[in-house]
């Protein structure tokens, strides 16, 4: 009988288990690196522009169409932004009835009116200590709007911003207005 000689594959499961230990750790460490900052980017701007803002900005930019005479789209035109949370800037009493249950009735504390560009108001709001630090990250958190060159005040663009409280959490939420 003919002996066959097999051969030693002890060592071949240790360096097969090794590589693919390696393999897995380098996965979990790009995972780690890469996730846990995604997760620190939504804890931080989970209260800009959600649903529940997106409704009460479109309702804050109903009443500005509504009540705001053509000197406060003017203002804005000449300086860039007009706080528009004082109710009696509005022309009418339906509007100024309706600004002042719309801010009690969901915790608006503040309603601004801009320029489609928010670059203006940026500039002004980044050094300002008179708003809050939030608002004035939620404000550099926003783009300028600036690339499109045919929303402006003279084509009738602008933009509203809110910020209210909810559940004891200020959150904000902005929305394009055309006044044609």
């Amino acid at each position: 009988m003919k002996k066959t000689k097999t051969v030693n594959k002890k060592g071949f499961m240790l360096v097969e288990t090794l590589i693919v230990g390696v393999f897995i750790m380098g996965i979990f460490s790009l995972l780690y690196t890469n996730f846990f900052p995604l997760i620190g980017e939504y804890e931080r701007y989970k209260n800009y522009d959600t649903v529940e803002s997106t409704y009460l900005v479109h309702w804050a930019r109903m009443i500005a169409l509504k009540g705001l005479s053509d000197d406060n789209y003017n203002t804005v035109k000449n300086v860039g932004y007009l706080d528009i949370s004082n109710c009696d800037l509005y022309t009418n009493s339906d509007g100024i009835s309706s600004c002042s249950s719309f801010k009690t009735m969901n915790n608006i504390s503040k309603i601004y009116l801009t320029s489609y560009s928010t670059v203006k108001f940026k500039d002004f709001i980044k050094d300002n200590r008179d708003f809050s630090r939030d608002f004035r990250e939620y404000i550099s958190y926003l783009p300028t709007y600036s690339k499109n060159t045919s929303k402006t005040p003279d084509t009738g663009y602008y933009r509203v911003i809110i910020e209210y409280t909810s559940n004891d959490i200020y959150k904000y939420g902005n929305i394009e207005l055309f006044k044609g």
